[in-house]
C-alpha cells in the first residue's frame, strides 16, 4: 500500500442494513409517489426536485471527502473527481428540465448528453485512482474479465438492438457510445470492491462501488429502453438512480465518520 493509505484509520465501520432497509423503503416510496405525480402532470413537480437535490447531495459529500483527504493529494484527487462527475451529472439534469419542461423539446439526443458522458471519464478516473493509491495488482485473470463484462454487455445489447429493429441505425450508433463506457465503469467499479475488501475502508468503498454500480446499470438500462421508444419519467429505471445515489451517500457520510 502507499503511504497515504497506510495513513487510514484501522476500522471502517459495519454496515447498518437499517439504513440499507430505509433505502430500500425510500426507493419503493419513489417509485409509488413519482408514478401518482405523474399521473396528475408530466411537468417539473417536487419529485423533479427530490431527484436534483439528491444529485447536489453527493456532489457535495464527494467534495467534502476530497477536502478531508487533500493533504495526501492521492484520494483527494479521486474524490474531487467523482464530485465533479456527479457536477456533471447534475448539469445534464438540469438541461434535460429545460428541455422537456420549459421549452418543450425532446431532450434525447441533446446537448445534455455531453454531460450525460462527461460523468464517466471523471467515475472512471475515480476508481482508477483509489485502486492506484492501493497499489492493487492487476492480474492477467483480472485483465480478462474486466475486457469480457463491457465485451459482453455491448454484444448483447447490440444483438438486442440490431435484431429487434432490423438493423443498424443512428440511434442505436449514438447509444453505443454511451453503452460502451458505461459498461466499462462497472468493470472498474467490480474491481473496486475486490481491491477494498482487505482495506480498512473495505465497507465505505465496498458501498461507493455498489452504489456507482446500481447507477451505472440503471444507464445502461435507459438506452436500452430508448432505443425501442420504452422509457417514460414513471419507469422503474429512475428509482434505481435514486437507489444508487442514496448508497453513495451513505458510503460518503460513513467515509468522513471513519477519517
Amino acid at each position: 500500500m502507499s503511504s497515504e493509505s497506510n495513513a487510514i484509520p484501522k476500522l471502517g465501520g459495519k454496515i447498518d442494513y437499517k439504513i440499507l432497509a430505509i433505502i430500500l423503503c425510500l426507493t419503493l416510496a419513489y417509485h409509488v409517489v413519482n408514478n401518482a405525480i405523474k399521473d396528475i402532470t408530466e411537468e417539473f413537480n417536487a419529485i423533479d426536485i427530490v431527484e436534483l437535490s439528491l444529485q447536489v447531495v453527493v456532489m457535495i459529500s464527494a467534495f467534502i471527502i476530497s477536502k478531508l483527504y487533500w493533504p495526501g493529494k492521492i484520494f483527494g484527487r479521486a474524490y474531487f473527481a467523482l464530485g465533479i462527475a456527479f457536477g456533471m451529472w447534475f448539469t445534464a439534469e438540469v438541461l434535460w428540465q429545460i428541455f422537456e419542461n420549459i421549452l418543450f423539446i425532446e431532450p434525447y439526443p441533446s446537448v445534455a448528453d455531453i454531460f450525460y458522458f462527461a460523468f464517466y471519464p471523471f467515475a472512471i478516473y475515480h476508481m482508477i485512482t483509489n485502486i492506484r493509491g492501493f497499489e492493487v495488482k492487476v492480474t492477467r485473470k483480472t485483465k480478462i474479465w474486466m475486457i469480457a463484462i463491457p465485451v459482453f454487455i455491448v454484444s448483447a445489447y447490440s444483438y438486442l438492438a440490431i435484431s429487434t429493429e432490423g438493423g443498424a441505425n443512428f440511434h442505436y450508433y449514438y447509444s453505443l457510445i454511451f453503452v460502451s463506457i458505461a459498461s466499462t465503469s462497472i468493470s472498474f467499479a467490480i474491481l473496486g470492491a475486490q481491491s477494498f475488501r482487505h482495506s480498512a475502508l473495505a465497507v465505505v468503498w465496498s458501498l461507493l462501488a455498489v452504489g456507482l454500480f446500481f447507477h451505472t446499470f440503471a444507464d445502461i438500462w435507459y438506452y436500452y429502453l430508448e432505443i425501442f421508444g420504452q422509457y417514460t419519467d414513471t419507469h422503474i429505471v429512475n428509482a434505481l438512480w435514486q437507489a444508487g445515489w442514496m448508497i453513495i451517500v451513505y458510503s460518503l457520510y460513513k467515509h468522513q465518520k471513519v477519517l
